[in-house]
């Protein structure tokens, strides 16, 4: 696993033909082609899809969630890490290095096994609400768990947005009577957000894939599900390779449409 913290762009899929034929994308749409083949012909396979199935939703639950939450986060942080008050900027930084300086499975168990049931007694301490930290499910903790750690790494990816924006923009915002709120809002973070596009595709990838993390702890998504069936029937090639397939198709999918939306709001001319 690795998260993005740079502005860097993402491998170019590329239709122009003009350019270049994309034959990696076909040799990947015929890979996956050949596995949707043997699902629908092979009976092994197309039983180890059924039970593998049923935990995409939650995948797909999981990956849009904690990267919207991410996203607001880290969009937080990333403006605390810039700001002039000291001890926001400070605090903002502890946390960007410790959860950086982290391994993602560690930080899932923190989260997950100890701090879920530490805040949900502090509470229970403080307003006597009864709740009970089992009935938190696993996926819920495993959600929060990554988009608190996705938090920090797409942080530091606003952070340097916000500073790649050229001075001369703020100064025409200034020039028009905005104040510093107004520039940021309007002027700032929707170049920033530009600029950045492609790193936070990338964080979004990773993310999608660290969801098989949770399966650790019983969540149950592809990963998880793939686990409990190939343990079960002992049909590791089949639950494996189909699991694989999953995690490839989503991939490419999400990483054509993010290069999609790059185009979309590609600047002419630039």
């Amino acid at each position: 696993m690795s998260a993005s913290t740079d502005i860097e762009p993402t491998n170019k899929t590329n239709f122009d033909l003009k350019d270049g034929f994309p034959y990696w994308l076909v040799v990947m749409l015929g890979i996956i082609g050949w596995m949707v083949v043997q699902i629908i012909i092979t009976d092994e396979y197309r039983e180890a899809f059924n039970e593998i199935r049923p935990g995409l939703k939650l995948t797909l639950i999981t990956t849009a969630g904690a990267f919207l939450a991410s996203m607001v986060l880290g969009l937080g942080l990333g403006l605390a890490r810039l700001s002039r008050n000291r001890l926001v900027e400070t605090l903002a930084r502890v946390y960007i290095e410790f959860v950086r300086g982290m391994p993602m499975l560690v930080w899932l168990f923190v989260i997950a096994l100890v701090l879920t049931v530490d805040v949900v007694d502090f509470f229970n301490w403080i307003f006597h609400s009864g709740v009970k930290a089992r009935s938190i499910s696993f996926a819920w903790r495993g959600s929060i768990a990554l988009s608190l750690f996705y938090a920090a790494f797409l942080a530091e990816v606003f952070r340097a947005g916000i500073q790649s924006v050229a001075s001369g923009q703020k100064e025409a915002g200034r020039a028009l009577g905005l104040n510093q709120r107004q520039i940021m809002a309007h002027i700032t973070i929707p170049q920033a957000f530009r600029n950045t596009l492609p790193a936070i595709g990338n964080d979004l990838i990773a993310l999608m894939k660290d969801t098989s993390l949770i399966s650790i702890i019983a969540a149950a998504e592809l990963t998880y599900r793939a686990r409990i069936y190939s343990g079960s029937s002992f049909r590791f090639r089949e639950a494996f390779f189909v699991l694989a397939v999953f995690y490839v198709a989503l991939t490419l999918l999400l990483s054509l449409l993010l290069q999609l939306w790059e185009k979309r709001l590609k600047v002419p001319g630039r």
